[in-house]
């Protein structure tokens, strides 16, 4: 790695840690780019320079936290049917979701702040949506109720993110591991083998 990555990696962390620090006294809306830059102890051209604004600087935090999370279920989500997915891969997938979301919970928390709560939750639900949907297509797995199958991502997107986002309200008391143990007997365990015993029985 270069000085000059080291450099650019020390100013965006810098821009991190402001935006956290003043989210703690001031609402977004009342937040200015000078604001943040006497807090990052860095000039505004150097500001300037990654980001358009500070909409732009939330903005990049959304994108990054989807695509991360995005990649970790694509990369450890395979099979050939959904009993194959739910007793092999989910837990694993899981943990290291929740390893990216305690690593990431800075990003999130000033998010959340940022957009308010409610419309963070919303948006991110619709992208966990459309990535276990997309998923499922993927995989080419399909149950025989497809309105049963619409409800089911429904329901584990959103429960998935519930979860995570109480966890992280409460401080990441839990690990990883234990908080992947506890959405795998409620999701897979529960809701998951209740359906494909549904789906043996027709």
């Amino acid at each position: 790695m270069t000085k000059k990555d080291l450099r650019v990696i020390k100013t965006l962390k810098s821009i991190d840690d402001a935006i956290v620090a003043l989210l703690k006294d001031k609402k977004f809306e009342d937040i200015t780019v000078k604001d943040i830059c006497e807090k990052a102890m860095i000039n505004r051209g150097t500001y300037y320079s990654h980001y358009k604004d500070k909409y732009a600087l939330i903005k990049s935090y959304q994108k990054s936290l989807i695509e991360g999370a995005e990649s970790l279920i694509y990369k450890n989500i395979t099979g050939d049917s959904l009993i194959e997915i739910a007793d092999h891969q989910v837990k694993d997938m899981l943990e290291q979701l929740f390893e990216y979301i305690e690593y990431n919970q800075m990003k999130i928390y000033a998010t959340a702040l940022a957009v308010g709560r409610v419309e963070f939750m919303e948006d991110f639900s619709k992208h966990m949506y459309r990535i276990y949907r997309l998923k499922q297509k993927e995989l080419n797995i399909h149950l025989s109720d497809e309105a049963l199958s619409e409800y089911l991502i429904t329901y584990v997107s959103n429960a998935h993110l519930g979860i995570i986002y109480r966890w992280l309200e409460n401080g990441c008391k839990e690990t990883p591991k234990e908080m992947a143990e506890m959405l795998e007997l409620m999701t897979i365990t529960g809701v998951f083998k209740t359906v494909l015993t549904k789906e043996k029985d027709e």
